[in-house]
């Protein structure tokens, strides 16, 4: 994916997990990924050797622990306009995050998947990217893919590649960025860089969370799909150059 702190339109940027007890959420991945979490008003930023790489935001009550992909945008105003002429839904308006941290929005696709809207001031998204314990892919899953990738193309000018295993790429600027998946549910996925996939699995369930399949091997790294102990879903997938640990 594009290099993290370059702006990319409609690029995932930023990733956030919604929970109803942040606590629980920073004793989980903090064992699990090493992270250290620097408190702001309503809102928790998770740092590695300190750079930011993930939230941690009040979730809807009842509405379980779930990770959310944030795209970047330019002006978040203009782009919850073109989802909404697009056919899809704004389930928040933009809203400033925090001073210099610039604003977001909550929208979903005419299918149900949410996803966020970033647009950075001084803020440029995640500071690191496509390393271990850090955010190193999203995709879209959709039972309708052909009508995701209209809605995306329009609301961001998405372009794809070839589809293999049931997911089409899509690029920005020439770069792969993410894809579009043939899925039963609609929704989109977090993808974290682990070293040692098979070892992150042990952690995850040492902590409390499950895993809902693999670890097995892909060509991109080896996989498992895990839950956190709240219920939030999220992918690890092995770097094959990682050679940074996991929390000791």
């Amino acid at each position: 994916m594009p290099k993290a702190g370059r702006y990319h339109e409609g690029v995932p940027c930023w990733v956030e997990l919604g929970t109803a007890d942040p606590g629980r959420a920073r004793r989980f991945y903090g064992g699990l990924f090493a992270w250290e979490f620097v408190e702001l008003p309503g809102w928790t930023v998770a740092t590695l050797r300190g750079a930011q790489v993930a939230g941690l935001a009040p979730g809807p009550p009842g509405a379980g622990a779930r990770w959310t992909t944030y795209l970047a945008v330019a002006d978040a105003a203009r782009t919850a306009a073109k989802v909404r002429e697009a056919g899809g839904r704004v389930l928040r308006e933009p809203y400033e995050v925090a001073p210099e941290q610039g604003w977001a929005a909550l929208a979903a696709d005419p299918a149900g998947a949410v996803f966020g809207l970033r647009q950075g001031l001084l803020w440029q998204g995640a500071g690191l990217v496509d390393e271990p314990a850090a955010f190193s892919w999203s995709e879209q899953h959709s039972p309708d893919p052909d009508t995701a990738r209209a809605f995306y193309r329009r609301v961001f000018g998405y372009a794809y590649g070839r589809e293999s295993d049931g997911a089409t790429p899509f690029r920005i600027d020439g770069l792969p960025a993410g894809a579009i998946a043939r899925r039963p549910e609609a929704g989109w996925s977090v993808q974290f860089g682990a070293a040692d996939t098979d070892l992150a699995v042990e952690r995850v369930r040492a902590l409390g969370g499950t895993v809902l399949a693999g670890p097995e091997p892909t060509p991109y790294g080896r996989r498992a799909v895990v839950r956190d102990d709240a219920g939030a879903a999220f992918t690890l997938i092995g770097l094959p150059s990682a050679q940074e640990p996991l929390a000791a």
